[in-house]
């Protein structure tokens, strides 16, 4: 019974496993006025722990972030965002 249970264990922990991983999320960003403000925020987005890669376009007044969705969650992101001076834009 004990090994049934393990392995029965093991096989969620796997499964839940399956669904954690590298995700890409495109994230309007608004007040931005110039390069320094889209590098400021691309800078805070960095430094959040499963974060891979950042880019921002001033431009388009977007960024566009690569992490790990089993560290970081998309609220982390948008805390980064507003910790920055800006505001994740609505839709």
């Amino acid at each position: 019974m004990k090994k049934l249970i393990a392995g029965s264990l093991l096989a969620a922990s796997l499964s839940l496993g399956a669904f954690a991983g590298e995700k890409t999320e495109t994230i309007k960003v608004s007040g931005w006025h110039c390069g320094g403000c889209a590098a400021r925020t691309e800078s805070a987005l960095k430094d959040v722990k499963g974060v891979e890669t950042v880019s921002a376009d001033k431009a388009k007044k977007e960024v566009v972030v690569k992490y790990d969705d089993s560290k970081v969650k998309r609220a982390d992101l948008e805390k980064a965002i507003a910790d920055s001076g800006f505001a994740v834009a609505k839709d």
